[in-house]
């Protein structure tokens, strides 16, 4: 079984990850102080770097490093044109090598199942079957092997709810009863109404009926149903209109748990979905503020790894306060700015671009810090599955390079927070070393850095490496990250 971390890493973002020491701990590479003479030529350094050298080293005064080691970490006498890891040289900047982990990945993913996803797309498909068929595919894909993935639904009905209705009182907050409906929209999507302010574009609320030979329902009461279906007898008893659960706790219970995909993991949630019929409005800001709980939780318990959700919808929300979409943006800012940090991707499923979705979508979005929302205009004629199944894809590979696991130290020592270096070789370039910046809210804008979850100076214990919004975009292009330890960590120079 393949390392998870690292197996999802190269598959999803093409960066390679090395753990390795600063400098070599004695080797041919580099003659002592002011040695001078000592030569290797293309030959493997001894102690702990397995680099080769293939440029000569002379020992006649200050270091420099023109090849893959660290820049000015080698031996303190001596050049290094060579490619080996190793820079050689003082046994100061000695370290042990071993791979780097990046931190594991898990996706909570919170699924519109309301009774629009059911609609038809222009290929025949309903919009369920397009994006369902999407998840599975991505559950199987093997570059999601290990991935973690948990997944719940909305609407969840309220248990407190009764299963039926007589007066507008029964349903409370869940209400009102469904008896009376807006005329014109009754041969669409039902609205509900009491009286006609209820009712938009000056239309009429008029009593719900069912049809007295073949029981389908019918509105205005007291008229004849089409068809033979008999008369339209007025209703007295009914199911509340807004069933749904407002309860973020409701939505933080999954409906299959988070776990790394494999073929169990993939096959329970593939069952989940094929058990699941869509209906009911969209409680939005409820199943965000639910998704966000559950993966702060399952964060807290699994301190070391980067816990993320994914709000999948195609309708703008409709029930549980905050409807608004600042509002909603504002619950997924406050899970960004939290600890653990949960970030908020959107995937939105729309006909176009009524009510403003785009911009709902992508206010939540930006809350979350994911920038913008994943828009799939289905009006526009787009694949819907592919589209939606690309933008799980670009997810996962966001989501990936950003963190990564402090490396264990040796058995019987403790690791020197204050020794550490990152360092990034882009695809046919030079390798950088990238600054510590501290914290966060220090991270340069352009030149990026990084910083550890938890400030060791502060008396706390860090179990990740952060790279800046900068230097993020900057690995998930590709190349080599090493992480090396055994030199005093590099910061940004004073400002002049």
């Amino acid at each position: 079984m393949r390392n998870r971390s690292t197996m999802v890493a190269l598959a999803a973002t093409g960066v390679s990850v090395i753990f390795a020491a600063c400098g070599g701990s004695g080797g041919t590479a580099g003659g002592g102080d002011g040695a001078g003479g000592a030569t290797a030529s293309a030959g493997a350094n001894t102690g702990t770097n397995t680099g080769a050298s293939s440029g000569a080293n002379t020992g006649s005064g200050g270091s420099t490093d023109s090849g893959f080691g660290v820049d000015g970490l080698g031996g303190s006498g001596g050049t290094s044109s060579g490619p080996g890891d190793g820079a050689g040289g003082d046994a100061s900047c000695a370290g042990e090598t071993s791979t780097a982990e990046l931190v594991p990945l898990d996706l909570y993913i919170m699924l519109d199942a309301s009774g629009s996803m059911d609609e038809r797309l222009a290929n025949g498909d309903t919009k369920w079957t397009a994006v369902t068929g999407a998840l599975e595919a991505f559950f199987t894909d093997p570059q999601s092997e290990g991935l973690g993935v948990g997944l719940q639904y909305f609407p969840l009905e309220d248990d407190d709810v009764p299963s039926s209705c007589t007066s507008n009182a029964q349903c409370g907050d869940n209400g009102p009863c469904a008896l009376r409906v807006c005329r014109n929209s009754f041969s669409t999507a039902i609205e509900v109404c009491v009286e006609d302010a209820d009712c938009s574009d000056g239309d009429t609320c008029v009593d719900l009926g069912v049809c007295s030979r073949s029981r389908e329902l019918c509105a205005p009461a007291g008229g004849t149903c089409a068809g033979g279906g008999g008369t339209c007898q007025r209703v007295t008893r009914s199911t509340c209109a807004n069933p749904y659960s407002c309860t973020a706790e409701d939505y933080a219970t999954p409906a299959v748990s988070i776990a790394p995909l494999d073929a169990n993991v993939s096959e329970d949630l593939v069952r989940s979905i094929s058990l699941k019929e869509p209906s009911g409005g969209t409680p939005t800001s409820a199943a965000l503020s639910g998704a966000l709980a559950q993966a702060r939780a399952y964060a807290e318990a699994n301190p070391t790894h980067r816990v993320v959700t994914v709000l999948a919808t195609d309708g703008m929300p409709t029930h549980c306060d905050p409807v608004a979409a600042d509002g909603i943006a504002a619950l997924a800012g406050e899970a960004l700015s939290g600890s653990p940090s949960i970030s908020t991707f959107v995937i939105g499923v729309f006909d176009g671009d009524d009510e403003g979705a785009q911009a709902t979508m992508d206010l939540i979005a930006q809350g979350g810090g994911t920038e913008s929302a994943f828009f799939i205009d289905v009006a526009s004629g787009a694949d819907v599955s592919q589209a939606f199944l690309d933008a799980l894809t670009a997810i996962r590979g966001q989501s990936l390079a950003c963190e990564y696991q402090v490396p264990a130290p040796s058995a019987g020592q403790t690791l020197d927070y204050g020794t550490l270096n990152v360092q990034h070789t882009p695809t046919g370039g030079d390798p950088t070393t990238i600054f510590y910046v501290g914290d966060e809210a220090s991270c340069d804008p352009t030149v990026g850095g990084w910083y550890y979850d938890v400030d060791p100076a502060s008396g706390g214990t860090p179990t990740k490496i952060v790279m800046c919004s900068a230097t993020c975009t900057q690995f998930r292009e590709g190349g080599q990250v090493q992480l090396r330890v055994g030199c005093k960590t590099e910061v940004p120079p004073p400002p002049r």
